[in-house]
Order: structure tokens, then sequence, then C-alpha cells
């Protein structure tokens, strides 16, 4: 029950830093600078995540849905900070990186930390 309170913490504060980082250094920086945020975005919600996870050791459902899934939730920072429709055409290509980096990092990280620390 405490992991499910964790987890909630976890996405409003994610979401929140996640805005934060996009509106501050995704959108405005240059590629490059993007690029590594991305890539430590992703990296950082894994290990938060995974963290919490040994520490908490939440049965199954909890584990996958409130865990996995919402951490893939919190690692597309800019998730619902802009309306996809309102974004310039010559934006669209930064909007998909900042959008699909994170979370293809997410999920390798989380991948490579299930196999790599153990519960």
């Amino acid at each position: 029950m405490t992991f499910f309170f964790f987890a909630l913490g976890f996405m409003w504060g994610g979401r929140k830093l996640g805005w934060a980082l996009s509106r501050a250094m995704l959108y405005n920086a240059l590629v490059a600078v993007a690029v590594t945020l991305s890539l430590a975005w992703g990296i950082v919600v894994a290990g938060a995540m995974r963290a919490v996870l040994n520490w908490q050791e939440p049965g199954a459902v909890l584990r996958w849905i409130m865990g996995y899934a919402l951490a893939a939730y919190v690692a597309i920072p800019n998730f619902g900070l802009l309306v996809e429709s309102s974004i310039p055409g010559d934006a669209t290509r930064r909007h998909a990186l900042v959008s699909n980096l994170p979370l293809i990092t997410y999920i390798t990280v989380a991948v490579v930390f299930a196999f790599a620390i153990p519960y």
C-alpha cells in the first residue's frame, strides 16, 4: 500500500520536473544538449523507479501498473505540455525527439536494471 502512494508522488513530482525540463532546456537548447538531457531523463526515471521497486517490493500487479507503466508515463517529459496541433512544422522533429528518446531510453535501461539489479 505504501508503494502506491510513493508511485503517485513519483508521478506528480516527475511530471512537474519533466515539464520544467522541457520548458527550460529540451526545446530551447542545442540538439546535442537536448539529446543528452533526454537520455539522462530516461536513465534517471528508470533508476528512481528501480530503487523504489527494490525498496518497497510490491506485488506483481502494483509493480507492473504503478511501477513500470507509471514510470513510462513519467519518462515522457513533455507529455501533455503542448497541444500536438499547435506545434509548428519546423519543430515537429524536436518534439518527436523530446517525446520518444527518453521513453526508449527508459525502457532499455529498465530492462537492463531488471537483469543487473535483481530484487
